[in-house]
């Protein structure tokens, strides 16, 4: 059989059996006093007053209903003792000894660390002591026959094509001055003849100036080819100063023997 009802916007619905019409009744879509019709010609009623229906709905009353407690567990459960919880007791003596143990033991180990710190720097300072004693000073400077300006420049002049061998940081830079001085010159005197002068000078400074560094270069156990940093733009000639700067090899290297003489008393 068809019914058809009308749900809570007014819309009328048709539903084609009867299991259909149970389902919407258990979601409550339909309810007691939804208007319901019974077939194409039936008269519009509240579904409570459909037979067919009302057994629906008292089945759905019936299944809610909440079950009886029997008379016995309703006793039982007034009688009922609930158990006592006992209070854990707390042991102090335990706590008490790990909160000591935990203050403790960080102060053994910080004095450990110190202790062994202390140690450490002892040893440091008596191996920088017997270094200092042990060191070889025979390349001091006190025990070095230095050169002043004019035997540098010397030395330059005789050495003009020598590439082979080393030269010390007092050769290279007294060369560096004396040719610093010279480019200087025909500016302080002036005159047409100063641009000729400096021409000059250009000339006769460039090769020995090349072939000394080349020397230092091997000096500090590099080889002369790092002369060519000087044509790197800006910073070439900063890069090549600094290693010019540097202190050369004690004693002999791969490209000769130290360049200055030592003093007779070190008997070398």
């Amino acid at each position: 059989m068809i019914y058809k009802f009308i749900d809570n916007n007014g819309a009328e619905i048709t539903v084609n059996s009867l299991s259909s019409l149970e389902s919407l009744i258990d979601s409550e879509t339909v309810k007691e006093n939804t208007q319901v019709k019974a077939g194409l010609r039936g008269k519009w009623t509240s579904a409570i007053n459909i037979d067919e229906l009302k057994d629906l709905f008292n089945k759905k009353v019936e299944e809610i209903a909440e079950p009886e407690i029997p008379e016995e567990d309703i006793k039982s459960f007034i009688t009922k003792e609930e158990p006592v919880e006992q209070e854990a007791i707390p042991e102090p003596v335990k706590v008490k000894e790990d909160v000591i143990v935990e203050k403790i033991e960080p102060i053994i180990r910080n004095e450990e660390i110190s202790a062994k710190t202390f140690e450490n720097d002892l040893k440091t300072d008596e191996e920088l002591q017997n270094s200092e004693i042990n060191r070889d000073k025979t390349y001091d400077d006190d025990n070095v026959i230095g050169i002043n300006i004019f035997d540098a420049v010397g030395i330059c002049f005789k050495k003009y094509f020598v590439l082979k061998g080393r030269a010390s940081r007092s050769e290279y830079w007294y060369f560096y001055l004396f040719s610093i001085i010279l480019y200087i010159i025909p500016f302080i005197i002036g005159g047409e003849d100063a641009d000729v002068f400096i021409g000059l000078f250009f000339l006769i400074l460039t090769i020995p100036s090349v072939t000394v560094s080349v020397r230092r270069l091997h000096d500090i156990d590099k080889s002369g080819w790092y002369v060519f940093i000087y044509l790197i733009p800006f910073v070439g000639g900063i890069i090549m100063l600094v290693m010019c700067a540097s202190v050369g090899t004690e004693g002999k290297n791969q490209f000769g023997e130290y360049p200055l003489q030592l003093k007779k008393k070190n008997n070398l």
